[in-house]
């Protein structure tokens, strides 16, 4: 099992607790995910949820291959848990763009360092599913290495794997002033 969003962030410390648990296991067991699920709706409440997924898609629309090789964080009996790792947690909630998994950036980005986070972007981004959402996704991420950790926008951007075409647009974008790119 991997603890994905916010029960990733309580297993890593980010987050003291999560609104609800969220779980990828390649198999996944209906009945029993429903058994479960009523079980603990009756000890915390019916907004409890147990939201638990067997694909590797575990938000948006980047595939995250290698979920299963994620950190391991402790164990259930002999059932071994894992989470996503801060890298992959900041990088999909980047992609997600939704308000409150923006704000969490600033709770992952000290649990880590730009050249984790961008050797990982230039492996996910190989695998996400929506090639023309990648120069946002790109753009979102340099503005985020420019504020989370005071790089210059162009030495970012020389590190991403992207096209041709995206790179320059990029530079474009962040050097038309003649600076180092820095929004």
């Amino acid at each position: 099992m991997v603890l994905l969003e916010g029960t990733a962030m309580s297993a890593w410390q980010v987050r003291a607790q999560s609104r609800d648990v969220d779980l990828f296991t390649p198999e996944v067991p209906a009945e029993a995910v429903e058994a479960v699920e009523r079980e603990l709706r009756a000890r915390y409440g019916d907004g409890f949820r147990l939201d638990v997924t067997s694909g590797e898609n575990v938000w948006g629309s980047i595939i995250v291959r290698d979920i299963t090789a994620s950190p391991l964080v402790g164990a259930i009996d002999d059932v071994q848990l894992r989470a996503l790792s801060i890298e992959d947690l900041f990088l999909l909630k980047l992609a997600s763009a939704r308000h409150r998994d923006l704000a969490d950036l600033d709770l992952l980005a000290p649990r880590t360092n730009a050249d984790a986070l961008i050797t990982r972007w230039n492996q996910l981004v190989k695998w996400h599913g929506d090639r023309h959402a990648i120069l946002g996704f790109a753009d979102a991420f340099v503005v985020q290495m420019v504020k989370q950790y005071g790089w210059g926008a162009r030495s970012v951007i020389e590190r991403l794997e992207l096209t041709r075409g995206h790179r320059e647009l990029l530079v474009e974008t962040y050097t038309k002033d003649g600076s180092d790119g820095s929004p």
